[in-house]
């Protein structure tokens, strides 16, 4: 996951820094899809009349072009239960979106398009479409079993999107285990 922390109109503390560092090492326990979280600590402009506030603001992008936002707002003293807060609440989103997604999964199986694995790398891989398409997979868009359990030759059932670099699976799902050793230089063909 990508971490990016931007401080506006506050000093950094490299104390703060590190809660929510490791606040966001916590929130992978969730969803392993998360692709990136952006964490705003600023100074709410809203309160400058009446006070000093501060406002944590949390973004996930979460594969599947999903998108989780939490704030949160506090006096510079509370700041760090305040990352404490807005981090539990983005969490039990997560969850939600997880359950969510597993429930998506299960209950809509005609919606995957089917294909084999024909090339697989230390933390990516390649399923050739049905009709000969190439489409690239992150070892996070496995749902069904760990990446170092799959196998070239594998049948998989996974939800396409457009990725930056053309077409990816934002969830992959073992639907024949059938497929041979992992090194193995044969590429299967889907005749």
């Amino acid at each position: 996951m990508q971490l990016e922390l931007t401080f506006r109109h506050i000093d950094k503390s490299p104390a703060l820094e590190e809660l929510i560092r490791e606040q966001a090492d916590k929130i992978q326990r969730f969803n392993d899809h998360i692709n990136s979280c952006a964490v705003v600590v600023e100074l709410d402009h809203a309160s400058q009349g009446t006070g000093t506030e501060y406002r944590v603001r949390v973004d996930l992008h979460v594969a599947g072009k999903q998108e989780i936002v939490c704030e949160e707002r506090a006096a510079r003293n509370l700041l760090q239960p305040a990352v404490r807060d807005v981090f539990q609440r983005a969490g039990r989103q997560l969850k939600k979106l997880a359950s969510a997604q597993r429930s998506e999964v299960k209950a809509h199986p005609a919606q995957d398009t089917a294909g084999v694995i024909t090339k697989l790398f230390n933390d990516y891989g390649f399923i050739t479409t049905i009709d000969g398409r190439e489409i690239y997979f992150h070892e996070r868009s496995i749902v069904s079993a760990p990446f170092s359990d799959l196998k070239i030759g594998m049948g998989v059932a996974y939800t396409e999107e457009d990725g930056n670099e053309g077409p990816q699976a934002s969830t992959v799902r073992v639907v024949d285990a059938r497929g041979g050793n992992r090194g193995r230089e044969e590429i299967p063909t889907l005749s």
